[in-house]
């Protein structure tokens, strides 16, 4: 006859087995449950976003106050012309000479090719007021530029370079510098093309 001591160590033993064999059914890889705890993807570390390289930081030594713009004829093709303009500053404490190695009243804030160019010319000239892209605000006998249509005459900013007009007809051409840079001459530079 079992005793009641002798009873309880079978369902011990029962239990134990139980267990262990459900133990080694999850770690096996046995029945349908997954192995372990589920994996959780790692969150991916978010790329942050580039910040725009403020010019003063690659325009060194950053120019002196504006003195005028120089306006010019980039590409003639008749009735429709791209302009070109291009910042002139006062030469003040010897700036020409030691940053751009020319001598004169006034020069470019740097050569034609210079790694600096880009970035002189946008702190003398500044941010266009109707695009806000560094270069100047373009105008037309007065007026802003506008998108009409290729045989209306007026101007339209370039889609890549605020620099660059296109100039569509005869008038008063002007690209004007930003309210907001030093001026030591005129803001505006101006082309009359017939």
């Amino acid at each position: 006859m079992l005793r009641l001591h002798d009873v309880r160590s079978i369902r011990v033993a029962w239990v134990l087995t139980g267990i262990a064999a459900l133990a080694l059914t999850c770690s096996c890889g046995g029945g349908s449950s997954p192995s372990g705890p589920p994996t959780v993807a790692p969150t991916p570390t978010p790329v942050p976003t580039a910040t725009p390289t403020p010019p003063e930081s690659v325009c060194n030594p950053t120019p002196p106050p504006l003195y005028g713009i120089r306006v010019k004829v980039h590409q003639d093709s008749g009735f429709r012309k791209i302009l070109d303009s291009r910042p002139l500053v006062v030469n003040m404490n010897g700036y020409c000479e030691s940053a751009v190695g020319l001598s004169g009243a006034f020069c470019v804030t740097r050569r034609e090719g210079d790694d600096q160019a880009w970035a002189c010319d946008y702190l003398a000239m500044g941010q266009a007021l109707d695009t806000g892209r560094w270069g100047p605000t373009w105008y037309w006998n007065g007026l802003p530029c506008t998108s009409e249509g290729d045989t209306t005459p007026g101007c339209r900013n370039d889609p890549n370079n605020q620099f660059l007009l296109i100039a569509k007809g005869p008038g008063t051409y002007a690209a004007c510098a930003s309210p907001t840079v030093a001026v030591g001459g005129d803001r505006c530079g101006e082309l009359v093309i017939d």
